[in-house]
């Protein structure tokens, strides 16, 4: 627990920083998942809906 200590003191900023990436980089991926997941129940939903 020193090594969480000694950083959480020294870099706050960094530490904030290096969180904030790791968040955004989840909710772009997670977003991009569930856009190609629309995308492919829609092409399902059309493939049984034929007019």
């Amino acid at each position: 627990m020193e090594w969480l200590s000694r950083t959480l003191s020294q870099e706050p900023t960094l530490l904030a920083l290096s969180i904030t990436v790791i968040v955004t980089v989840f909710i772009f991926s997670a977003r991009k998942a569930h856009l190609n997941h629309l995308a492919k129940m829609k092409k399902i939903n059309d493939s049984f809906n034929v007019k």
